[in-house]
C-alpha cells in the first residue's frame, strides 16, 4: 500500500470516528446497543489499597521529558519540578530533550548546572539532511561537542525506524551504517544510549474488535502502524538488536522494557546474548503488571539490567503508581495515572525485595550513568597499605604568586617559591614510582606542578574530555567549601589532554561525574614534558611533568573560590599509572578504595 494509500485510510478512519455518535455520559436506552467506548466497568472486587507515597531508596528516574531550551525551562518551571521531585522521592531525573547545539547548551545550563546531580541532560541528533554525505560527519561532530558540552547520553525517538525517510521514500533503518560511527562516538566518550524503536504490538495489528489496546488507538489515530507502507515491527526490533550485537563496547538502554514488554521471554532471550544491553520500565507497567508471576521472577533473574524510569514530567501520582507497583502485593489495582489508560485492564503488584529495589530504583542508573568512571578505582585495591597506615590530617600550604607562562618542565622561576610535596603509594602491584606536586595560587587562579617518574608512557587518548583515568593521569580534586558537598576535579595526561569534571555528591555519595562546558576566561592553560624520551604514547622514559592553571572562573559556581590569604580549601592530588598492565595509584591525603570519599582529603592553606 503506497503513502497515498496509507494517508487515505487514514483520514477515513479519523472521519469515522469524529462522525460516530457523540459520547455521553447517559447510556442508551436499550443497554444493549452499548457503545464500546462508552463501556467503563468499575470492578466490585474488594482488595487492599497501600498508599506509598515515598519509595524505598532515593529514585534515578532514567527516562523523562522535560522539554529543552531556556524558553521551556525558565527558573519557575524548573523549581516546579523539583518540587515535585523532592516530593515524590526522586533524587535525579534524566531529561531527555536536549537537543543539539543551542538549545542542548541552553538546557545543561538551565538544568544541570543550576542543579547538579538532580538533571542530567541527553543530547539528540537531527536526521535532516540524512540524504547528504556529509551527514555523518556533521552529526558525529556535533554530538563529539555536545557530550563535551556536558550531555550524559544520546537518545533516540521512535520516530528512528518508523517515520525518517529518504528522500526516495525509503525508511531509514536503524541499524543504517551511516549511524555506525555516531554509535562509536558513544562508546568513545563512555555515554549510554537511550532508545525506543517500534511501538506496543496492538498498534501494528488491525484496528478490529480483536485490538486489545482499541480504546487508547480509536482516540490517537496516528499512533496506529498496521499495514500501508509501515514497517513490520519484528523488522524493526531486529535492527535494533543487530546494532547492539555490531558494537558491542556502546550501552544500550532499550526503552519500555526492552521495546517488547508483551514478550518478557524474548527480553530475556537478549538480555542474555548482549551484556552492553539494559531496559527500562517507563510506561510499560500495565504490560508488566497484568503478569505478575513472570514479571516478578524476570525482575528477580535481571535485577541488575533494569532500571526505573516513567516516561512523563515530573507527577506525584505518577511516581507513587510505580512505587506500588514495585514495592506492594496489591492486587487488581488502576494504573493509568503512571502514563494514561493502556489497555482495558488492572495491574498486580511485585513486591521486590529491598536489595532489588535498590538497583532497580538506584544503583543500576548509577552505574550505567555514571558507573564508568566511578567502577575501577572505586574497587578496593589488592594488598592496598592498611587504613591504620594512612597519613592523617595533611595540610600544604599554598603561596601566592604572579601569573606566569606554563612550559610544561616547571622550569619557570615562579616555581622556586614553592615546596615539593610527596605522594603515597597506594597499592603493592605497579612500580613504585616517586611522585610529587607543587602548588601556587594567584589572583586569577590555581597552579599545579606534577613530578612523576615513569619507565613508560602507556597514555594513548588524544582528546579532550575522554576517559583519561583508564590510562596514566594525574588529577587535582578541589573542595572549595565544605558547606556544599560539591568538588571540581581535574585530569590531566602525559600526552596534555585534559578532563575537568564537576562531582556533587548527596548523602555522602557520588552522584555523578559532568564535564564542564567553557571557554574565554573559564579555559584552563596546561602544558606536559617528558624527561629521558619523546613525549609521545609508547615512549620510554624517565618521568614526566604538567603543569596547570585552573581559573577561578572555571570553579564558578563554586563557593569560597578566589581564596585569599588565611583562606582554607580541602583538596587531594592522585596519580595512577599503567606500566606492564599492572595498575599502581598514588594519593596525598589518604582515602579508602573510593578516591571521592572527600571529607577525607587533606586541606590548602593559602598564605
Amino acid at each position: 500500500m503506497g503513502l497515498r494509500l496509507r494517508m487515505a485510510l487514514f483520514s477515513s478512519l479519523f472521519l469515522i470516528a469524529i462522525a460516530g455518535p457523540a459520547r455521553s455520559a447517559d447510556p442508551p436506552a436499550d443497554i444493549r446497543e452499548l457503545k464500546l467506548h462508552d463501556w467503563e466497568p468499575r470492578s466490585m472486587m474488594v482488595a487492599k489499597a497501600t498508599a506509598v507515597d515515598r519509595p524505598m531508596y532515593p529514585v534515578v528516574d532514567v527516562h523523562n521529558h522535560l522539554g529543552g531550551g531556556s524558553k521551556v525551562l525558565t527558573p519557575d518551571v524548573v523549581k516546579r519540578y523539583l518540587k515535585v521531585m523532592d516530593e515524590a522521592g526522586v533524587r535525579t531525573v534524566v531529561n531527555l530533550d536536549g537537543g543539539w547545539d543551542g538549545r542542548l547548551k541552553e538546557t545543561i545550563a538551565a538544568l544541570d548546572e543550576t542543579y547538579p546531580g538532580r538533571f542530567l541532560t541527553f543530547a539528540l541528533i537531527n536526521f535532516e539532511g540524512i540524504d547528504g554525505p556529509d551527514w555523518t560527519a556533521r552529526e558525529v561532530k556535533r554530538l563529539e561537542e555536545g557530550f563535551k558540552a556536558g550531555a550524559k547520553g544520546l537518545k533516540f525517538h521512535k520516530t528512528f525506524g518508523l517515520r525518517y525517510r529518504y528522500k526516495d521514500g525509503r525508511l531509514v533503518p536503524v541499524d543504517d551504517p551511516k549511524l555506525d560511527p555516531i554509535w562509536e562516538t558513544c562508546a568513545k566518550f563512555g555515554r549510554p544510549v537511550v532508545i525506543h524503536v517500534g511501538d506496543p504490538a496492538a498498534f501494528f495489528t488491525p484496528l478490529d474488535r480483536h485490538n486489545e489496546r482499541w480504546h487508547e488507538l480509536n482516540q490517537h489515530l496516528d499512533w496506529l502502524f498496521y499495514a500501508g507502507d509501515n514497517p513490520k515491527r519484528e523488522d524493526v526490533l531486529d535492527q535494533l538488536h543487530h546494532v547492539i550485537a555490531k558494537h558491542p563496547k556502546t550501552t544500550f538502554v532499550n526503552t519500555h522494557f526492552g521495546n517488547n514488554a508483551e514478550d518478557l521471554a524474548a527480553v530475556a532471550d537478549k538480555l542474555d546474548k548482549y551484556p552492553n544491553m539494559y531496559v527500562d520500565i517507563d510506561a510499560r507497567i500495565s504490560e508488566l503488571g497484568r503478569q505478575p508471576y513472570t514479571a516478578r521472577k524476570f525482575f528477580l533473574k535481571y535485577q541488575d539490567r533494569i532500571m526505573f524510569g516513567t516516561d512523563t514530567t515530573p507527577k506525584v501520582d505518577a511516581y507513587r503508581i510505580y512505587y506500588r507497583f514495585l514495592e506492594t502485593d496489591d492486587e487488581y489495582f488502576d494504573c493509568s495515572a503512571s502514563h494514561h489508560r493502556q489497555g482495558f485492564w488492572n495491574i498486580y503488584g511485585l513486591f521486590l525485595p529491598p536489595e532489588v529495589l535498590k538497583k532497580v530504583y538506584q544503583t543500576n542508573a548509577e552505574r550505567v550513568l555514571y558507573g564508568l568512571k566511578d567502577g575501577p578505582k572505586d574497587t578496593p585495591a589488592k594488598d592496598a597499605t592498611p587504613k591504620d597506615e594512612a597519613p592523617k590530617g595533611k595540610e600544604m600550604r599554598v603561596k601566592p604568586t604572579e601569573d606566569f607562562e606554563l612550559t610544561g618542565d616547571g622550569t619557570a622561576a615562579a616555581w622556586k617559591a614553592a615546596e615539593w610535596v610527596p605522594l603515597n603509594k597506594r597499592t603493592k602491584e605497579g612500580k613504585d614510582y616517586a611522585t610529587r606536586v607543587k602548588t601556587l595560587y594567584s589572583k586569577k587562579g590555581f597552579y599545579v606542578l606534577i613530578d612523576a617518574a615513569d619507565e613508560k608512557i602507556t597514555a594513548t587518548l588524544k582528546e579532550d574530555f575522554l576517559n583519561l583515568w583508564t590510562e596514566d593521569v594525574f588529577e587535582v580534586f578541589l573542595w572549595t567549601d565544605e558547606r556544599d558537598p560539591i568538588y571540581f576535579e581535574y585530569e590531566i595526561s602525559p600526552l596534555n589532554y585534559e578532563l575537568p569534571i564537576l562531582v556533587p555528591n548527596l548523602g555522602d555519595k557520588a552522584m555523578g561525574w559532568r564535564p564542564w562546558h567553557y571557554a574565554g576566561g573559564r579555559k584552563t592553560r596546561k602544558a606536559t614534558s617528558a624527561a629521558g624520551g619523546e613525549l609521545k604514547s609508547g615512549a620510554t622514559v624517565t618521568g614526566w611533568k604538567a603543569e596547570v592553571f585552573i581559573p577561578y572562573e572555571l570553579l564558578t559556581p563554586l563557593r569560597n573560590v578566589s581564596p585569599k590569604p588565611g583562606t582554607k580549601w580541602r583538596a587531594n592530588f592522585y596519580r595512577m599509572d599503567y606500566d606492564d598492565k599492572k595498575p599502581a595509584s598514588w594519593d596525598w591525603a589518604r582515602v579508602g578504595p573510593s578516591f571521592h570519599e572527600f571529607r577525607k582529603f587533606g586541606t590548602l592553606i593559602f598564605e
